[in-house]
C-alpha cells in the first residue's frame, strides 16, 4: 500500500522551461526558483508561460510565472479537480460548483471541452454544442479533431468528431481499459496509435484511432505492398497492472498506482525505473524521465 502522505502534496509536471514540482507547501521549477505554493498540492496545471498549482481541500490555485517565480493566489469555487490555459487565461474544472462542472477538461485549437461521467456529456465550452456519449468514461484526449474517451466496463474506445460533435464509432480494447496516450502514427502508413492502459490485463494495448474508410483501404494497401504488419507484438506485458500511460515522442512510461511502480516500456517489452512513486510524482521531459522520492527530484536517462 503507498503511505497515505504520498498521495498529496508531491506533484511533478513538464513545462516547457523544465520540471515543475509541487512539495511541501512550495512550488519548484527545478534547479531555478521556490515560491510558495498550496497547503495541498492536488493538480498541476501547466501553459506555455505560466503554471499553476490546485488545492482540492482549501479551494484556492497558486499561478507561477515560469520565467521569473512570480506567483499570486486565487479563490476558486468548490473543489478544483483541473484546468487548462488558453494563452494566459487559467480556466479550473471543478466538480461541486463554479462555471465549468464535470470530470476531464481538454483543449484543442485554443476551444475547451468537458466531459461528464454521470451525465455521459461531451460539452464545447462557451457554446451550446454538447453530445451525448456514454456515462463513465475513465480518461478522455484529443488527438487532432477527434476526442477519444475510454470506457472500463465496456472495454470500448468511443471517438468523437469534433467539429461536428458527433459520435462517429467505438472500438473493443483489452479486458478493463482505464487510460490512453497517443503513440504517434498519422502517417501515410499507419493512423494515429493509441496506447491503452489495462490493469486486468497487465498489458498497455496499441490499436489505431479513428480514420475514414478511404483512408483506412490506402494505409491497408500500403503496408502490404511495403510487407510490413501494423505493430507486430500488439501489447507489452507488466508484471502488475498499470492503469496509466504517458507517451512523450520516443519515451513511454507506464505506472501502477496500486503499487507505486513506474515503469518504461516499448511495443514488446517493459521494465522498471522505480518503486513506490506517487501516483502524480512523475514525468516525462526533454532530459528524460523524472520523479520525485526521498525528497529529491531523480532522472532516469
Amino acid at each position: 500500500m503507498i503511505l497515505p502522505a504520498l498521495l498529496l502534496a508531491q506533484i511533478v509536471s513538464a513545462t516547457p522551461r523544465g520540471p515543475v514540482i509541487a512539495h511541501d507547501g512550495r512550488i519548484e521549477l527545478h534547479g531555478r526558483w521556490s515560491a510558495q505554493g498550496v497547503e495541498n498540492a492536488t493538480a498541476i496545471v501547466t501553459g506555455r508561460d505560466q503554471v499553476a498549482v490546485l488545492d482540492a481541500l482549501n479551494n484556492e490555485a497558486v499561478i507561477a510565472d515560469l520565467a521569473t517565480g512570480k506567483t499570486r493566489r486565487v479563490q476558486t469555487a468548490e473543489t478544483p479537480i483541473g484546468g487548462a490555459f488558453v494563452g494566459n487565461q487559467l480556466h479550473v474544472l471543478t466538480r461541486d460548483g463554479g462555471e465549468l462542472r464535470g470530470d476531464f477538461l481538454r483543449e484543442s485549437n485554443g476551444m475547451l471541452y468537458v466531459y461528464s461521467r454521470t451525465k455521459g456529456t461531451l460539452t464545447q465550452v462557451g457554446s451550446d454544442r454538447k453530445v451525448q456519449v456514454a456515462p463513465f468514461a475513465a480518461d478522455f484526449e484529443i488527438g487532432g479533431r477527434t476526442g477519444y474517451l475510454v470506457f472500463p466496463r465496456e472495454a470500448k474506445i468511443r471517438t468523437v468528431d469534433l467539429a461536428a460533435m458527433k459520435v462517429t464509432g467505438a472500438v473493443s480494447v483489452g479486458a478493463v481499459p482505464v487510460d490512453i496516450a497517443f503513440a504517434g502514427g498519422g502517417t501515410a502508413i499507419t493512423a494515429r496509435i493509441l496506447a491503452v492502459a489495462d490493469p486486468s490485463a497487465k498489458r498497455v494495448w496499441l490499436t489505431e484511432g479513428t480514420q475514414s474508410t478511404l483512408q483506412a483501404v490506402a494505409r491497408g494497401f500500403l503496408r502490404g505492398f511495403l510487407g510490413l504488419g501494423l505493430f507486430g507484438n500488439r501489447s507489452s506485458q507488466f508484471p502488475t497492472g498499470v492503469d496509466r500511460v504517458i507517451i512523450r515522442d520516443k519515451v513511454w512510461i507506464a505506472y501502477d498506482s496500486s503499487s507505486g511502480t513506474l515503469y518504461r516500456f516499448t511495443k514488446s517489452k517493459s521494465s522498471v525505473i522505480a518503486k513506490g512513486i506517487a501516483p502524480q510524482a512523475s514525468a516525462i521531459t526533454a532530459d528524460g524521465v523524472v520523479y520525485w522520492k526521498d525528497g529529491k527530484l531523480v532522472t532516469a536517462r
